[in-house]
């Protein structure tokens, strides 16, 4: 299995544990795929699909978790602070704000699966690797202020399963 399945199979685990305990069901993950990432089904027989993104602070956070980029690395941040000394780079560059470049990440990764149909019994979820956790309860109203819902094809809801897979947050 690949880094990319490998993340989106913990990320529907997680999600799938607390969805349950949260909303008093009994789903199962059946089948992982591409197109829903996550296929399940509860002892009813209802089913439930799940697509996956994930959040970053900023582009290229996600490809650093991996091991696949060094600009998070101690090394590159010691060349930053010298370039920002010199005059030559902004030390607000590597600064992340919630109420800046996170929720703006976050809106824009909700509003590209937007555009989608992934069919029936829906849930977008959304995975948060910001390193601070954020309570994104506090910022729920303005993440659904910045999102033009009258075309939403996750009828399930759109939900964030923090980083540590401990806590979810229900956007819509």
């Amino acid at each position: 299995m690949s880094e990319k399945k490998d993340i989106e199979k913990a990320t529907a685990e997680g999600f799938i544990k607390l969805y349950n305990a949260k909303m008093r069901t009994t789903y199962r993950i059946i089948d992982y795929s591409d197109s829903p990432d996550t296929r399940c089904v509860n002892s009813d027989g209802n089913k439930l699909n799940i697509e996956i993104t994930m959040t970053e602070d900023r582009p290229g956070d996600i490809q650093a978790l991996l091991g696949r980029s060094d600009h998070r690395s101690l090394e590159a941040l010691k060349a930053h602070r010298a370039e920002v000394e010199a005059g030559k780079a902004s030390s607000l560059e590597l600064v992340s704000c919630l109420q800046g470049n996170l929720i703006a990440m976050l809106v824009s990764r909700i509003k590209a699966k937007l555009k989608k149909d992934y069919g029936p019994n829906t849930v977008l979820v959304v995975r948060d690797t910001c390193p601070a956790d954020p309570d994104w309860d506090l910022e729920l109203d303005e993440i659904k202020a910045q999102l033009d819902l009258s075309r939403n094809p996750f009828n399930k809801g759109i939900w964030i399963l923090s980083k540590t897979k401990d806590r979810l947050f229900r956007v819509v």
